[in-house]
């Protein structure tokens, strides 16, 4: 076989792989790029001290806006509990209104029925009374028509 029909054969656990080179590789591997330097630069103490200072007002200003967001969020959380109290006060009244109207409601009828009653009974007493009266001049006339 010519170098560029080359086959290499490997055995391998699970059978036997064939590789099969059809032409010669057409091109060259890369040479080792050249290593770039970045121009050394000299770092001043001013330098660092400008970036730390600018560094300590980017967190200033973070902290800053992080307290103004927790200070709206409180406010916030403030204004819904109050208007949660006066929901819960109104309906709370709205409930005591029902309830003592009920309440009053029950009561007259309660009243009504009480009355009712008490004049059935007392008229069932003055029946009870005009029966025993007349029961008694009944026999008052016959014992007097007796003798």
């Amino acid at each position: 076989m010519n170098s560029a029909n080359e086959i290499s054969k490997r055995e391998s656990r699970g059978g036997i792989g064939f590789e099969l080179v059809l032409e010669d590789a057409s091109c060259e591997a890369p040479k080792s790029l050249p290593t770039i330097t970045s121009p050394t630069r000299t770092i001043k103490a001013e330098d660092i001290e400008a970036k730390l200072k600018a560094a300590e007002e980017r967190r200033k200003s973070m902290e800053a806006e992080k307290l103004k967001q927790l200070k709206e969020h409180d406010a916030k959380v403030t204004e819904l509990r109050n208007k949660l109290n006066e929901m819960d006060n109104s309906f709370r009244d709205t409930v005591r209104e029902s309830i003592e109207k009920k309440m009053d409601t029950f009561k007259e009828n309660r009243e009504n029925v009480i009355k009712t009653v008490i004049d059935k009974v007392q008229d069932h007493a003055r029946h009870i009374d005009e029966v025993r009266q007349n029961r008694l001049s009944v026999s008052a006339e016959n014992v007097n028509g007796d003798q």
